[in-house]
């Protein structure tokens, strides 16, 4: 039954404790972005005709929620998929290494599901450059026009990848490069996570090839020690 639009403070805070929580699920169950799945969710709780206003979670919110979502629900094969996909991340950015690539987004923060892009950001200063070596590697790719702000991505380039999986077979990913201009990477990278339970590339918002390799050496140091 739809609330109220007019809360107590306490029910403010258990609503949008509660749109986070199925924000979280619309994400990880179908695929949803976090706007979109936030506005459904305060939909599915408050009813369609509801003020939202200062009610609706922030992202971080949402990733504490998702994540928390993926520890209890996810298991074995979340962590299979996403030990998969930085793997593959890092086959890829060390053949985009003349680019200084950074891994960006879920895959590095640990959010990933089914649904994720792979996020990878290139820094340099003609796009052209980049387009170029994609075509002679032989990569398919659509190009999307940048962000308007100082500093941000110049090209966003969009393509499909198959990522190899331990138990055999193969997971279908989208990758998303953003192109930006050599001098961001002296900018602080943003959407750092809060979680102390993060491993420290893990909740850094930026990682890279020195730094992924690290965060994969250390899960494959935690696998051994659970196995034995």
């Amino acid at each position: 039954m739809p609330r109220n639009s007019s809360l107590p403070r306490s029910s403010d805070v258990q609503a949008t404790t509660e749109i986070a929580v199925s924000a979280a699920r619309l994400i990880a169950d179908e695929g949803m972005d976090y706007a979109n799945a936030k506005r459904r969710a305060a939909r599915e709780i408050l009813g369609e005709a509801a003020n939202t206003r200062g009610l609706l979670p922030d992202n971080d919110q949402i990733e504490e929620e998702l994540r928390r979502h993926l520890r209890l629900y996810g298991g074995p094969e979340h962590r299979a998929l996403l030990r998969a996909l930085r793997r593959h991340a890092l086959v890829l950015m060390r053949r985009l290494q003349q680019f200084e690539p950074r891994l960006v987004g879920a895959v590095l923060n640990g959010t990933a599901t089914e649904f994720s892009d792979l996020q990878v950001q290139l820094y340099c200063d003609d796009v052209k450059d980049v387009e170029i070596f994609l075509l002679n590697a032989g990569i398919d790719f659509d190009v999307d026009a940048g962000d308007p702000e100082p500093g941000g991505a110049s090209e966003r380039i969009q393509f499909v990848i198959d990522v190899p999986l331990d138990a055999g077979g193969h997971h279908r990913a989208g990758v998303v490069v953003a192109v930006h201009p050599s001098v961001a990477l002296r900018v602080s990278a943003r959407h750092r996570s809060l979680d102390n339970g993060l491993h420290p590339v893990e909740a850094s918002g930026r990682a890279s090839v020195d730094q992924l390799e690290r965060l994969l050496a250390a899960i494959e140091d935690e696998s051994d020690d659970e196995a034995r």
